[in-house]
């Protein structure tokens, strides 16, 4: 069982900074995004149910349609998906894209836009801080 205790251990400490390490490459790469893409509103024509439920069940991403400045219409799934759905069909919602790229735009709230770097960098820290904690390096667990 210690053997296993310190694979888990280790383990902790190699994906934990791998994580802030994607946390943090999602934040200047979102940055930059919200730099250069313009804002228009769209709206969710319907919800993109996963392939595979996990063990929660199935996630719904939602499918939008925008009209860009230079009046092309484009639809997109988003790359974010939540369980329960966190739009509903017929929804208006903002939406960022990059006039080079709009097939790569992204429905402008907080969790579609800031959730990749907000959920990597917590995991990452998390495990950064158990791995620590369990090989002794902290002492937070008395």
């Amino acid at each position: 069982m210690d053997q296993i205790n310190k694979v888990i251990e280790f383990a902790l400490l190699a994906i934990g900074p791998c994580a802030i390490v994607y946390s943090f490459a999602s934040f200047f790469r979102t940055r930059a995004f919200l730099r250069t893409s313009i804002e228009v509103t769209g709206q969710v024509v319907r919800l993109e149910r996963s392939k595979y439920p996990d063990r929660y069940g199935y996630t719904y991403a939602p499918v939008f349609c925008f009209t860009a400045n230079d009046g092309t219409e484009h639809t997109v799934t988003s790359d974010v998906g939540s369980s329960p759905a966190g739009f509903s069909e017929g929804d208006s919602v903002r939406v960022r894209y990059e006039p080079a790229n709009p097939q790569d735009a992204r429905i402008h709230t907080f969790f579609q836009t800031w959730g990749t770097v907000v959920i990597s960098g917590a995991v990452g820290v998390l495990f950064v801080t158990c791995g620590c904690n369990f090989l002794g390096l902290l002492h937070l667990a008395k």
